[in-house]
């Protein structure tokens, strides 16, 4: 702190003409912000009610500085003030660090060092962030959900809202379960509208090829009832599944193992259906057996037998829910009329014709996972998913979980797919996010290419293939000495480092190049650092350089330290 003692009253006018004109310059700056007290708690390591974010937070935080439109990328636990007002990005990502590394070594000199670089008004702008295992961070950052607009395929032009409509109903109604605050929706014990609203008609039959008697294709097929009536609100709804195994002979499944549960999510049939003469035996056969070992007392008919049981079973206006039920009616080799689809009510991919796996809807709507114990697949455990999810949706309304209507905010779709661990085993949840491919996908890169004169900069010994235009280098020193040529052509640069924790200098000396390329960036650029190993948990940094508050004041044309301090003494 520099003080002056004692200065003239025209110095003291000076001085604050000076500092307002400072401030007044700061606040046309941009500024990062974390907006979330929980994320902020991630500098506190024994914090247990900690909100841990996602990849994709970053990728927003990306696309709301590359775009300069904050609005289109909604991200609830951070913003930019005067985002239009950036000038450079820099992402420099170190491989080989993990959360785990970087909370030992919290206390060294070496990361309070590199803390100071992200350090801006006395707070360490820092958060962590879930990661696929054994996946290297890049590729696993080229993927983003894509945001795709809507079209006419398939929709009902009438159950469209306005735009005004679908965003003054984006937001779902989530309630708070526990102190993780861990978002898990409830269905509702009654209907807020019609169950009859969400049955398909006869165009979405037809255009979904559901089984219907005017098709040649289903001539054979069976008719469970000679007649129906009307449905109602009061209309009761079953919701079935149907396992099948693969006939590579006559190339199509067969079904063997068939259950429906009612409203109250009891499993009221459950049958194996025996093979017919075309059919073999020995496929048959050991699935037979696995399913008696977990249903021993499980009847065993046959096809024929099970249509005539659904004639007594089902009422004259009986609603049949499923997850894309077209196929179990064809393994079935059934029409029925009245027909709620979960893949089609439940719509989080953006596009029409990208349908979404019950596993995944379950997920994200109740936060546990299904299918996840057994080679087969359980048909009465997927009936009852199936109606937990047709009661959700009548719980809530019309829009909830479709896309097209405004029920579904995708970001924070992901954002409670990706907390599944907060709920469940942590290595199944790891196993289950690595498998699947989450709704449509897009090349997060080449929104970035459209964007920016754009550079990847990363060393040989990295295979993955990026859209960016990417410069193969040897060593650290040869990405910082790229980077530093090319700052003044580049508006966005990726930096891969590599760490070795085992060499003391390897991170020193990172650090160090990190500083230089600090003082290169142009005022008003961002600088986003980020420490990954293929681990369960990454960590980010980041900090908007902002040099103007360093630089000196000026008073009747003499330069004074930035940090001048008046104070009198007499």
């Amino acid at each position: 702190m520099n003080v002056l003692e004692n200065p003239s009253p025209d110095f003291e006018r000076q001085f604050v003409l000076a500092i307002n004109a400072r401030r007044k310059l700061k606040g046309n700056k941009p500024k990062f912000v974390i907006t979330s007290n929980q994320v902020l708690s991630s500098n506190e390591e024994k914090e247990t009610n900690q909100v841990i974010l996602t990849i994709k937070s970053i990728q927003t935080l990306l696309l709301s500085c590359t775009d300069k439109c904050p609005r289109a990328y909604s991200a609830s636990w951070c913003k930019i003030l005067r985002v239009q007002k950036l000038q450079q990005i820099v992402v420099i990502v170190l491989n080989g660090i993990t959360d785990e590394n970087y909370n030992r070594l919290n206390d060294t000199e070496l990361v309070q060092e590199w803390q100071q670089l992200f350090t801006s008004d006395n707070v360490c702008h820092t958060f962590r962030f879930h990661t696929q295992k054994n996946i290297p961070f890049i590729e696993q950052f080229s993927k983003i959900a894509a945001k795709t607009k809507s079209t006419n395929q398939s929709q009902d032009r009438s159950t469209l809202k306005s735009k005004a409509e679908q965003l003054s109903n984006k937001k779902r109604t989530l309630e708070e379960t526990d102190e993780n605050s861990s978002q898990i929706l409830k269905k509702s014990n009654t209907d807020q509208y019609s169950r009859v609203n969400l049955v398909l008609n006869l165009k979405q039959l037809i255009t979904g090829n559901y089984p219907c008697p005017i098709y040649n294709q289903f001539k054979n097929f069976k008719q469970i009832k000679s007649s129906y009536k009307p449905i109602t609100s009061s209309s009761r709804i079953f919701a079935l599944d149907v396992e099948t195994y693969s006939d590579m002979i006559n190339n199509r499944q067969v079904p063997y193992w068939i259950s429906i549960v009612d409203e109250e999510l009891n499993c009221i049939y459950q049958t194996l259906i025996k093979p017919n003469e075309s059919q073999h035996m020995d496929t048959y056969q050991p699935r037979r057996e696995q399913v008696i070992e977990t249903v021993p007392n499980i009847s065993e008919k046959s096809l024929e037998e099970v249509h005539e049981d659904f004639r007594i079973l089902f009422d004259d206006d009986l609603i049949l829910a499923g997850h894309s039920i077209e196929n179990d009616l064809k393994y079935l080799q059934i029409y029925y009329p009245y027909i709620i689809d979960t893949s089609i009510i439940f719509n989080v991919t953006g596009t029409r014709l990208e349908k979404t796996s019950l596993q995944k809807l379950y997920a994200i709507f109740f936060g546990r996972l299904i299918q996840k114990t057994r080679l087969e697949h359980d048909p009465t455990e997927d009936a009852r998913a199936t109606m937990e999810l047709v009661q959700l949706k009548l719980g809530k309304n019309i829009e909830f979980g479709d896309w097209f209507l405004g029920g579904v905010d995708q970001l924070k779709v992901l954002g409670n797919y990706d907390s599944l661990q907060l709920d469940e085993n942590i290595q199944e949840c790891q196993t289950f996010l690595a498998q699947t491919k989450f709704g449509l996908q897009e090349d997060f890169f080449k929104r970035i290419k459209h964007q920016n004169r754009a550079l990847v900069i990363d060393q040989a010994l990295n295979n993955t293939k990026i859209s960016l235009p990417t410069m193969k280098v040897n060593s650290n020193r040869q990405v910082f000495k790229t980077s530093i040529e090319k700052l003044s052509t580049h508006e966005f640069l990726w930096l891969q480092f590599y760490v070795s924790l085992n060499d003391d200098q390897s991170f020193a000396k990172i650090t160090k190049y990190i500083k230089k390329i600090y003082k290169s960036l142009r005022e008003d650029s961002i600088l986003i650092g980020i420490f990954s190993d293929q681990d369960d948990f990454g960590r980010c940094f980041v900090r908007i350089k902002d040099d103007e508050k360093l630089s000196p004041l000026i008073i009747n044309g003499k330069e004074y330290p930035y940090d001048l301090k008046l104070v009198k003494t007499t």
